[in-house]
């Protein structure tokens, strides 16, 4: 074989070691996968204030504040941050009812869920809660709309 031959080889297989060393490189430095949900949402301590805020304002918005009357607004401000930080995959526990057990009696139409929906909205828009997460999070409690709403209001 004449030198350029053999030259043109040894760079053809030195190209191709080090295409080979790369590639696992570059999966190594992808990017990370996304922190939980829960964290995208600023943690439980922001879950429980985008909780706190959602139930001050539901429980005083001619809109929804009817089923607020003799409610604990304490104690339902921590089972939804509970479920909410739940829904999120976070550390959580909820041990309220399911949706349609804790809203059965109360006969929600769909504007009233459509407010509640912006009420969350505005109240993690407040937070800084990314775009990605909110709307992650609004997937995961669309399926609750069918056990809530139970009304044609």
């Amino acid at each position: 074989m004449s030198p350029p031959h053999l030259l043109a080889r040894i760079r053809r297989q030195l190209s191709l070691a080090l295409l080979a060393l790369a590639l696992p490189l570059a999966a190594c430095t992808s990017a990370a996968p996304a922190p939980p949900l829960y964290q995208q949402l600023g943690g439980v301590e922001n879950i429980e204030a985008v909780s706190r805020a959602m139930i001050q304002r539901m429980s005083t918005d001619p809109r929804t504040k009817r089923t607020f009357d003799g409610i604990n607004l304490r104690t339902l401000s921590a089972s939804l941050a509970a479920h909410l930080c739940k829904v999120a995959d976070g550390p959580c526990v909820y041990e309220g009812e399911t949706m349609r057990n804790a809203h059965a009696d109360l006969g929600l139409g769909g504007s009233e869920f459509e407010t509640v929906v912006q009420i969350l909205r505005d109240e993690l828009d407040r937070t800084g809660v990314s775009q990605a997460a909110k709307n992650e999070l609004l997937r995961r409690l669309a399926p609750s709309r069918r056990d809530i709403v139970t009304a044609d209001r």
